[in-house]
């Protein structure tokens, strides 16, 4: 092959990877149809975002007319959809554009307006985000978002404060659909909390909503936080947590083992997926040890070359039988370099003793 031949080959590989590579990125359209509150300058900033920061392929489809978008194409090859329009009465062919992308079992976000986007489909908002609209409180009262305690460790909480200050006019939708997980909830003088974002799902997929939206609260940092962490649950692509985020959540200090009893060191194995580490001796271990655990004998003379080969930057929530030998293998282990060591003080035994799971 002549050199031409090959320059022009390669050149051809080269941008078919990088059409690939692009095809790869999961593809987010997001649907601008109302004007009360800017989403038209505001979700193509937010769009941008995410494509810069997250490497999302982004599409901003913004209405043309009160009731039509200029095409709904985009629809066909979205992995997400974003929407955030407001009482349209959209054609036939475009509403069942938007049907098709529901049913077809990919996942979906309402944002504000969403509650009352299509109407011509009323049950967009009861069916398929899990909500249940019926007006919001006055403009004039401002409010506050606040976690919702059982849902604090959520991925899509991650990041964002405990409490913060509302954008716009809080809605009203209680009572949600029973599948819905209330996140967030807001609150304004004189009248009862309201939810404010939460979970739901339509035929198997994902969905998030969120009554915020507000041309404000694209410039809080929280809402976008809380916006672009239901972007990555939504695709089931949710960052994990690193090992110092999880010691900041726990309290861990760094080089400092952590001595826990057993209901939280199994929280912190099946909610964090941590690594477990049994240092007792091989007929100890093979009597019965935690599902899945790695296994090093203490008293063995290759215990510190064995532990030498682990990640010292990981978290390890190391056990024994009574809580001594963790607890020296947690001592020397920390004095190797390790970061992150948790200690089971009740050991095996008492793991045991509370009728945790166990393997042979």
């Amino acid at each position: 092959m002549n050199t031409p031949i090959r320059f022009v080959v390669a050149t051809a590989w080269l941008l078919l990877a990088g059409l690939v590579a692009a095809q790869a990125k999961p593809h987010v359209v997001l649907l601008s149809g109302e004007s009360l509150y800017s989403s038209a300058t505001t979700l193509p900033k937010f769009a941008s975002q995410l494509e810069q920061q997250h490497g999302y392929r982004c599409t901003v489809i913004v209405r043309e007319e009160t009731h039509r978008f200029p095409t709904l194409d985009a629809l066909g090859q979205a992995d997400l959809v974003i929407v955030y329009a407001r009482r349209m009465q959209l054609p036939a062919k475009q509403l069942g554009q938007v049907k098709r992308y529901i049913e077809s079992g990919k996942p979906v976000i309402g944002l504000r307006t969403a509650s009352h986007a299509f109407q011509n489909w009323l049950e967009f908002d009861p069916l398929v985000l899990g909500g249940n609209y019926h007006g919001h409180h006055k403009n004039n009262l401002s409010g506050n978002a606040s976690v919702v305690s059982a849902a604090k460790w959520h991925p899509i909480l991650d990041g964002v404060a405990g409490e913060f200050k509302m954008g716009g006019s809080l809605y009203k939708n209680p009572p949600l659909a029973k599948a819905a997980k209330p996140l967030l909830t807001g609150a304004v003088d004189g009248h009862p909390a309201e939810p404010v974002a939460w979970t739901h799902s339509y035929k198997g997929s994902r969905a998030f909503y969120t009554s915020l939206g507000h041309a404000d609260d694209f410039a809080n940092p929280n809402f976008i936080r809380l916006a672009t962490n239901a972007i990555a649950w939504c695709l089931g692509d949710e960052a994990k947590p690193s090992a110092a985020d999880i010691a900041a959540k726990y309290g861990v200090e760094t080089g400092e083992p952590f001595r826990i009893g057993v209901a939280l060191f199994e929280k912190m194995w099946r909610d964090d997926k941590l690594t477990l580490l049994d240092v007792r001796t091989t007929p100890e271990y093979r009597a019965g040890h935690l599902p899945g655990t790695k296994w090093i004998d203490w008293f063995s003379p290759e215990f510190a070359a064995e532990a030498a080969k682990l990640d010292k930057d990981q978290f390890y929530l190391v056990y024994c039988a009574g809580g001594v030998r963790s607890a020296r293998a947690c001592k020397k282990m920390s004095g190797m370099g390790f970061k992150y060591l948790v200690d089971l003080a009740p050991g095996f035994k008492g793991w045991k003793a509370a009728g945790k799971a166990i393997e042979k």
